[in-house]
């Protein structure tokens, strides 16, 4: 599984050794006030079979979501990366609360659009936000990504954005596929 770099961040394949820390996050009301069928804080657990799954998804489909972590410091902070989703590639990121409104939420997701574009030669990558969710729909305005309006997807409201390979403008900032 390739690895990313970005200026700040290194986005590296989950292992089984990050279930401790991922949970840490996942258990925490803010991080998942949008996320989720019910927008509650996940169980050790929950977060074993959440990761399983996202290892299994990178060995089917040779893409999938990266373990974030903090060059400054080398902590995992978040996920992200793209999913399936009824055979279009998705955008999905999450970070910790304490690395909020410092830009890395578009640092790592306008990594993980390159990799879907350049490396993964995806036509179209979509995103989904809850509607109230306004830093997220903030970043994916930033991403140049459209707003196709309100649908609901797995029975959860929500905004729904999508950007095409011929509409992705990469930027100059530092990314580098390992």
């Amino acid at each position: 599984m390739p690895r990313v770099e970005t200026s700040r961040l290194l986005l590296r394949p989950f292992t089984g050794e990050d279930l401790d820390d991922f949970s840490t996050i996942l258990r925490k009301p803010g991080v998942m006030k949008y996320l989720g069928a019910d927008c509650q804080p996940m169980s050790r657990g929950e977060t074993e079979t959440a990761l399983r799954s996202m290892i299994r998804h990178w060995r089917r489909r040779d893409f999938g979501r990266w373990a974030v972590v903090s060059k400054e410091g080398g902590r995992l902070i978040g996920c992200a990366g793209l999913r399936s989703y009824q055979a279009v590639a998705e955008l999905v990121y999450l970070l910790d609360e304490p690395y909020w409104g410092r830009g890395l939420a578009t640092e790592v997701a306008r990594a993980c659009l390159r990799f879907g574009f350049e490396t993964q030669g995806f036509d179209l990558i979509v995103a989904f936000a809850r509607p109230g969710n306004a830093a997220s729909r903030r970043v994916l305005d930033k991403l140049g990504m459209s707003f196709d309006g309100e649908t609901n997807v797995f029975g959860i409201h929500v905004a729904h954005y999508s950007l095409r390979r011929e509409e992705f403008r990469p930027d100059d900032s530092a990314y580098e596929i390992k």
